[in-house]
Order: C-alpha cells, then sequence, then structure tokens
C-alpha cells in the first residue's frame, strides 16, 4: 500500500489516526526521528493491514468451503486444499494429500446435490489467528448441518472445525482440517431421545491414519482444544478425556 493510502487510512480510522499522527507531533523537533518514527508507523500499518487481508482471506475460503459442501460438491471442496494437507471428518481418521482428501469428499458427498435432498452446512462463529509472517494461520468454527431426504429422514448435526490454513503462491488453502462431531441425531424423536453413534473409520474408505483423536459424541461431552489462549487469563481450554 502507499504512503497516501496508509495516511488516508489512518485518518479514516480514529484510532489509527490517533496512535499514528500523535507519535508524528511528539517528534515535531527533530527531522530526522520524524522521518523514522513516520518510517516505523508506515511498517506497523502496513503489517496490521496485511494480517487483515489475509484474515479476510481466510474467512471467505472457509466460508466457500461451506456453500459447497451444501450442494455436495466434492471437486470444488477439493481444490480448496493443499498438495501436503490433510482431513479428518469425525471419526473417520486422517486422511493425507490433496488427492486422498478429494476421495474422502467424493465418498462423503457423492456426485452433488439431488432433487428432494437437503445438505445444509452452516458456517458459524470464526475465529481467525494469522502468524505474524503472513503465510501460516489457524481457525475454530462451528458448523450446524441439516441432513435430509424429502418423505424419508431429516437429521441434525453439529459440531466445531479446528483448521490450519497456508498461503501457497499467495492463495490461502486449507492445510489441516479437523471437523469434531459433537451431535448427530435424528430430527423425530430429537436429540433429547435418540442419538446417532459417532462413526469410525470405514472399510469402504480406510483412512491413511488412525484417528488422532479417540471421543463420543452426545450425550457424551468433549471439548477439543482451541487453538487460541484466553484473551484474558492466557489460559488454554480443552483437550483429550
Amino acid at each position: 500500500m502507499s504512503i497516501r493510502g496508509i495516511a488516508a487510512l489512518a485518518i479514516a480510522v480514529p484510532t489509527i489516526g490517533a496512535a499514528f499522527f500523535g507519535g508524528l507531533l511528539a517528534q515535531e523537533g527533530d527531522p530526522t526521528a520524524r522521518v523514522t518514527a513516520l518510517e516505523g508507523k508506515l511498517a506497523a500499518l502496513e503489517q496490521e493491514i496485511e494480517l487483515l487481508e489475509n484474515s479476510k482471506a481466510i474467512k471467505r475460503l472457509q466460508r466457500a468451503y461451506g456453500y459447497y459442501a451444501d450442494k455436495k460438491l466434492s471437486g470444488e471442496i477439493g481444490e480448496l486444499f493443499a498438495e501436503n494437507a490433510t482431513a479428518e471428518i469425525g471419526g473417520l481418521g486422517v486422511f493425507v494429500g490433496k488427492a486422498r482428501i478429494g476421495d474422502l469428499y467424493d465418498f462423503l458427498l457423492g456426485d452433488g446435490l439431488e432433487d428432494g435432498e437437503l445438505f445444509n452446512h452452516i458456517i458459524l462463529q470464526g475465529v481467525v489467528h494469522v502468524a505474524p509472517d503472513g503465510n501460516t494461520a489457524r481457525g475454530r468454527w462451528r458448523a450446524l448441518i441439516q441432513l435430509g431426504e424429502h418423505g424419508e429422514s431429516a437429521v441434525w448435526s453439529e459440531g466445531p472445525y479446528e483448521n490450519e490454513y497456508v498461503k501457497e503462491d499467495g492463495v490461502w488453502k486449507f492445510s489441516k482440517l479437523h471437523w469434531y462431531a459433537t451431535l448427530t441425531a435424528p430430527y423425530d424423536p430429537g436429540w433429547h431421545r435418540a442419538q446417532i453413534p459417532l462413526d469410525g473409520p470405514s472399510p469402504e474408505l480406510p483412512p491413511d491414519r488412525a484417528p488422532t483423536e479417540t471421543y463420543q459424541s452426545f450425550p457424551s461431552a468433549y471439548l477439543p482444544m482451541y487453538h487460541y489462549d484466553n484473551p484474558i487469563s492466557g489460559r488454554k481450554a480443552g483437550g483429550t478425556p
């Protein structure tokens, strides 16, 4: 971004503008110090803007994933992963590499949404942290899922993602995707009366690695580890049972 663009941003955003010009005024008696302060402020603003743009790009990537899942577009989902990425869905185990991840989504989604099918995959509550170097990131999300066939079945499913991302040739992609199944239950009679147990690895599509964590879905309670510290206490939460 140009100096003019950054200065315009500093003026447009009061908190940034106050910090930006306040630092310069403090050094107004020394031209060399003023230039040094200006360069430092501009560098800090450039880094902050870059981190914000990276965070926005990752959020677009994750939301695009959800919309592709809605329509069971396995081929589109497969393109969102880095070559050496891993994917782990529920208890199915770990699939390694872009090609194997494509196989996994073909297995889970089939050839696309058909008449009478519902496969909503609503992505919520995104918390994204980009590494200072701007090349990797982590994110936690929640998926609220509605599955159904008209006149036949209706199922609720829900759970968090703990994902990792990498920037390849300037483009953000998934480097690690892990979805935890908190709940899977039929719409009728409801999750308070019936539950669908967590699936293990499928003999039809064996994983490349065993599941990384052993847990059970609702009515059991399991809290996957948060990738971030508590912003106030500094503590980590979650973990294996």
